[in-house]
Order: structure tokens, then C-alpha cells, then sequence
């Protein structure tokens, strides 16, 4: 009986070094695989102006090449004796070594186009693909390698998914708080190359010690008896991946746009997205999918209400709003978009095959990441002319059920949250009367409410199959319709677009970015040159100039960062030399069109207009030859994190004059960018 005992607890003994050893080399190769994301989406960011569109497309790379590891961990599990399957994977592991330290190209050129979408991935495949795919593949390869051991937990390996994302969350979060401030760029990729060859060798022990404690010696044999998969098993694993990985990339425009594009601000939603994943693959996980699910539809309804546009009127003297600031805005959809996470891969995770099927369930739920990745980042902004895709998820939310797509049933009072979204359609009206606001927006956000609330009713499948359908239909109509916006526009750096309005100077045109009103002009007959807004008559921006003006004389040369709607050619005088930096062809063909703003026209038809990241063009210029640099670039609300840096104020003073001027607009509601530009000066 000791002797069996011992031999017990020497098992045992081993068991627990075996999952250590596992856990640690999948733990450090989940550290690297998200500490290169945001590490090398920032080292690209300065190329694109800081758009907060960048990381939507790194998203989207880095779900195609996570993919891409998945299927390639199936097929070598699949085809390949565990031998070969050790000496493959250590090849293309060692194969990123030709790619280390990460950096870029020093001959990169951004292209002039509108999107620069393709062109980024394919930069992002060329310096960073390689590595990237060999990490990728370590988590379901590594959980394959451990279902074939005698360990007492081989049947059921998906608790290494768990310690995979505790791992991704831990570093996510260490990097806007330690791993950014503390290093430099040319430090981390130097720290992350050290790390990469340091996992190369764990893989070797792992493989090692896996090789003795081996049960199956080779490929399993295809004859082996599972249950087998359906196809509506496995497009429902699709569906519920692709949710909230479209949401998680809605979350973070709307933050990047109205805040800034920073790591911090990108790692957030991804840090919520892994913590379900965390809760959801524990072996105890402390919240049930019943009880999830208990929490819908008033999850969505507070979504749509958070995504209402905010506009304010006054009612007997009381100033009312329809929808929080942008201050409760984030937090609220960071929660709502939370839970919407959480109830999906909840469900994903209650419905996973046996061991056997693992890689394939990888492949299929990464696949469905990317669909989310792609429907956001590329498909959306073309075929939508605003940010409807938010909207149309969050209602596809409300079908999804443990056993599929389910039409809703009736509650015990479904006639109150009916109701209830009546009157909110009622109260969205009521604003948009009040307020002159777009109304298409607004008639989609109630139908979106009502096809809510009306779900709850046992009123026949085809009345509530088509509520969804008439929203996408809805979306698509006032996309190819319009609205009373005159004029409206999505490239990959921002929605843009021009409202009418009226003053007692007459009609205006008002320039909307995102979601921040940056300037208007006045249409009546002998105002059209006169600047308003920010750059008004006796403003900071037109007192930089003329204080400027008089130091300079009359050959004044200047350099303005942002067009805008192109107020600022009306300060020029003759013999002066503006030139104006824009990185959005889109902004320059608004600028441009008389129909919408005529600054350019009247003021300065042959402005000399410059498309690209700022801080590259300036660089181009000759040293000391500029009089005044303004920088005056936003993305929404968000300014560009790289043109407000040490870095980029040393490489103004250089182009400047010695008796030069550097003005900054730092105007935001989020973040004090008045003191970070005072302490850099």
C-alpha cells in the first residue's frame, strides 16, 4: 500500500510539472503574440496620421494570421506524426529569427489613395506575418500536444486556453502602464526578440518532456469513433465569434475617434474581449449562460440609447439632452459590449467538440474573428456612408439563443417592454424635432429600438424575421438616399459630412467630422471669405498670424497641418507662401467642392495642398525656412498622439526660422493636451 502511495503521489508529482511546463511555454508565447500588437501598430501609427483606423486593420491582420497559425496547427496535427510535427513547427518558429528585431522598411512609402487598407496589410505581412503565424499557432498546437499525454486532464486540454488569455490579458494591460512609458520603441522590439528566442527553447523542452510521457505515438487514425460535426454547429461557432469581435472594433473607432488613436485606448475593448474568453474557459466559470442571458434585450436597448446622437434643447427653461455625454457614452457601451461578449463566447464555449475536434474548433472560431475584423474594417466603410454596422449587430444579438438562432418568445408581460420602446421611438422623435438633428440617424436608432422591444412577442416568425431584414434594408436606403445632411462621406480615417444651418447672418454650411463640429462658413454674398468659428477674427489662430506677420514682413512662409474646411487660405496676403498638409484625400475633395465650402475658391484657388502624414512632409522641407507651423489636425476629437511629441517639436524648431513660430490647436474634451504642449515646449 506505501509503495502504491508513493507511486500515487510520483504520478501526480509529475502530472503537475508536465501542465506547468505546458502552461508557462503557452503563457510566454501568448505574452509575445499580444505584446506585438499594440508595440508594432504604434511603431506604423506616424505613417497614417495617427488614424484610428490603423488598429482596426491590424486587428484585422492579426485575426487573418491567427487564423492562418490554426490551420496550419490542424493540418500538422492531422497529417504529420507528432515527430515531425515537433521538427516543423520549430523550423518556422526559427524561421522568424531572419525577421528580428521587428522593424520597418526605411524606404517606406504611404500611398497617396484614399484607402490605404491593403497597402497596410501588406506591410504589416512583410515585417511582421512570420513571427506572428509561428506564435499563433502555439495555443491550439500546444493543447493538442498535451491531449495526447497520460495526464489526468488530456481529455479536456481547453483549460490552457484559459491560462492563454489570462496570459494576453496580463500584458495588454502591462503595456500603457509599464512596457510603454518606461521603453522606448527600439527597446521593446530588442526585449521582444529576446523573448521570441527564449520561447524557441521552451518549445524544445516542452516537446522533450512531452515526448516521454506520450499515450499516442502518431497521427490518430482517421477511423477514430466521434461524434461527428455538423455544418450548423460549426457556422453557428462562426456566428457567435464574429459578433463580438465586430463589436470590439465598433467600441474602439467610436473611442479612438472622439479621445485619441493610443495604445491604451486600442487595448481596452481587445482586454474586455479576452477576459470573457478568461471566464467562459475556466473549469469553474462563476457565471452561467442562463444567467447571461437573463440580462437581454435591455443590454442592446442600452446600446442603442448610448449610440443616439447627443443633442440638447431647452423645455421651460431646461436645458435636456438625448443621450449621455461621451463621458458616460464609453463606459456605458464598454459594458454593454461586455456582456454582449461574454453571453457569445459563453454559449461557444458550452457547445465546443471533444479534444479530437479541438484545432477544428479554433480554426472556425478565428474564422469567424476575422469575418468581424473584415466586415468592419473593410467591408463597412465602403458599402456605408456611416457607422450603421454597430446597430445591425446589436439587433442580430437579440435572435442568438444556447440552441442557435431562435425567434424570441413571449415574456410574462411582453406588452411593457413594448411600451417601453414606443415611447423611446416617441422621446427620439420628440429630440429630433427639438433639435434639427440628422434625422436618418435618428428614424434608424427608433426602428432599431421598436424591432427591439417588438421581439418579445409571440407574433409569428416571419413578422420577426423581418424585423431584422428591414433594418438592413433601412441602413442601405438612407446610405444610397441621403439624409438632410448636405453632404456626407466615410473614407478610412474618419466620417465626415456638411450640415445646412441658419444664422442671423443667413444660411451656414457646417463642417462634421466623427461626431465634432470643426468649422462653418457663411453662404450669404460677401461673407463666404470671412473666417468664423475657431479661426474668427481677433481668435489665438488668426493673433498667432498677424503677431508672426509682423516679425516676417511681407514674404511670410507658412506651414499649416490639417486643411480643414480651408478657412485659413483666407488669411494670406500677397507675396506670402501657405502651404497646407492633409492626410485624408477626402477632407481635401470637401475643401474643394465650392458647392459645400468656398474658402478655397475665393481666397486661394491654386492653394498648394500637400496629401500625406504631416510630420513626413514637413520633414521634407528645407531647415530654417518657415516663419509659422500650425498644427492643426484631428481625427473627430482626437488629435494625433505622434504631431504632439518631443520628437515632433524638435523636428518643427528645425524647419522653423530662428525668429519663428509654432502654434498648436489642442482643443478636447477628453484630454488636457494644453499642458503635454506646454511641458514639450
Amino acid at each position: 500500500n506505501d509503495l502504491k502511495a508513493d507511486s500515487v503521489v510520483g504520478f501526480q508529482n509529475k502530472g503537475m510539472k508536465l501542465a506547468v511546463i505546458f502552461t508557462a511555454t503557452i503563457f510566454l508565447s501568448a505574452t509575445l503574440l499580444f505584446s506585438v500588437q499594440p508595440m508594432f501598430t504604434k511603431l506604423i501609427l506616424p505613417l497614417l496620421g495617427g488614424a484610428s483606423n490603423v488598429w482596426n486593420t491590424a486587428m484585422v491582420f492579426f485575426q487573418a494570421i491567427l487564423l492562418g497559425g490554426y490551420i496550419y496547427a490542424h493540418l500538422i496535427t492531422k497529417y504529420l506524426s507528432v515527430k515531425l510535427q515537433v521538427i516543423v513547427h520549430l523550423a518556422v518558429t526559427a524561421a522568424g529569427f531572419f525577421f528580428l528585431p521587428l522593424a520597418l522598411p526605411s524606404d517606406v512609402v504611404v500611398p497617396s489613395g484614399a484607402m490605404p487598407t491593403f497597402w497596410l496589410l501588406g506591410l504589416f505581412a512583410l515585417t511582421v506575418g512570420l513571427p506572428f503565424f509561428a506564435l499563433s499557432a502555439n495555443a491550439p498546437l500546444m493543447q493538442r500536444w498535451f491531449s495526447l499525454t497520460d495526464h489526468k486532464d488530456a481529455s479536456d486540454p481547453y483549460f490552457l486556453y484559459s491560462s492563454s488569455n489570462a496570459a494576453s490579458l496580463l500584458i495588454l494591460c502591462a503595456y500603457p502602464f509599464l512596457i510603454e512609458p518606461i521603453l522606448r520603441l527600439g527597446e521593446q522590439t530588442s526585449s521582444w526578440a529576446i523573448g521570441y528566442v527564449t520561447l524557441f527553447v521552451m518549445i524544445i523542452i516542452t516537446a522533450a518532456v512531452m515526448s516521454r510521457r506520450l499515450v499516442v505515438n502518431e497521427v490518430e487514425s482517421t477511423k477514430t469513433v466521434s461524434k461527428p460535426l455538423t455544418y450548423s454547429s460549426m457556422a453557428f461557432w462562426v456566428v457567435l465569434a464574429f459578433i463580438p469581435s465586430s463589436l470590439m472594433l465598433g467600441v474602439t473607432s467610436y473611442m479612438t475617434n472622439n479621445i485619441a488613436s493610443a495604445p491604451f485606448l486600442w487595448i481596452m475593448p481587445l482586454a474586455l474581449y479576452l477576459l470573457t474568453f478568461v471566464i467562459v474557459f475556466a473549469r469553474r466559470p462563476f457565471v452561467s449562460t442562463s444567467q447571461i442571458a437573463k440580462l437581454f434585450p435591455w443590454v442592446v436597448i442600452l446600446a442603442l440609447l448610448t449610440m443616439m446622437p447627443n443633442f440638447s434643447f431647452d423645455v421651460f427653461g431646461l436645458t435636456l439632452n438625448t443621450s449621455p455625454s461621451k463621458v458616460m457614452k464609453i463606459p456605458l457601451l464598454l459594458l454593454a459590449y461586455f456582456l454582449i461578449s461574454l453571453y457569445c463566447h459563453s454559449i461557444l464555449v458550452g457547445r465546443r467538440p471533444e479534444s479530437s475536434k479541438l484545432t477544428t474548433f479554433y480554426i472556425l472560431m478565428s474564422f469567424g474573428g476575422v469575418l468581424g475584423g473584415v466586415f468592419n474594417a473593410l467591408i463597412a466603410p465602403v458599402i456605408f456612408d456611416a457607422v450603421y454596422e454597430f446597430v445591425l449587430i446589436l439587433v442580430l444579438v437579440l435572435f442568438l439563443r444556447p440552441e442557435g438562432f431562435v425567434l424570441p418568445e413571449a415574456g410574462e408581460k411582453p406588452w411593457r417592454l413594448f411600451f417601453i420602446g414606443i415611447g423611446a421611438a416617441i422621446f427620439n422623435g420628440f429630440m429630433l424635432y427639438q433639435s434639427g438633428g440628422d434625422m436618418k440617424y435618428i428614424i434608424f436608432i427608433s426602428v432599431a429600438i421598436l424591432a427591439v422591444s417588438s421581439l418579445r412577442f409571440n407574433t409569428g416568425r416571419i413578422f420577426k424575421a423581418g424585423l431584422f431584414g428591414s433594418l438592413a434594408i433601412c441602413a442601405l436606403v438612407f446610405n444610397m438616399f441621403g439624409s438632410n445632411n448636405f453632404y456626407q462621406d466615410r473614407s478610412f480615417y474618419s466620417v465626415m459630412g456638411v450640415k445646412l444651418g441658419e444664422t442671423e447672418y443667413g444660411t451656414i454650411h457646417r463642417f462634421i467630422h466623427g461626431d465634432t463640429l470643426h468649422n462653418y462658413q457663411i453662404r450669404e454674398e460677401g461673407l463666404q471669405t470671412v473666417p468664423t468659428a475657431y479661426y474668427v477674427e481677433g481668435g489665438s489662430i488668426h493673433t498667432a498670424v498677424e503677431v508672426t506677420r509682423e516679425i516676417a514682413g511681407s514674404n511670410m512662409e507658412v506651414a499649416v497641418v490639417g486643411l480643414g474646411a480651408g478657412a485659413m487660405t483666407c488669411y494670406q496676403n500677397p507675396g506670402e507662401s501657405w502651404t497646407f498638409y492633409e492626410i485624408d484625400p477626402a477632407v481635401v475633395k470637401l475643401a474643394q467642392n465650392p458647392e459645400l465650402f468656398s474658402y478655397i475658391k475665393h481666397c486661394d484657388p491654386d492653394a498648394d495642398i500637400r496629401v500625406g502624414d504631416a510630420r513626413q512632409k514637413l520633414a521634407d522641407l528645407p531647415e530654417s525656412s518657415q516663419d509659422l507651423i500650425v498644427i492643426d489636425a484631428f481625427s473627430s476629437d482626437s488629435i494625433p498622439a505622434h504631431l504632439v511629441t518631443r520628437e515632433a517639436l524638435q523636428m518643427y524648431q528645425t524647419r522653423l526660422k530662428p525668429t519663428g513660430l509654432v502654434f498648436f490647436h489642442t482643443s478636447n474634451k477628453f484630454l488636457d493636451v494644453t499642458s503635454v504642449v506646454l511641458r514639450l515646449a
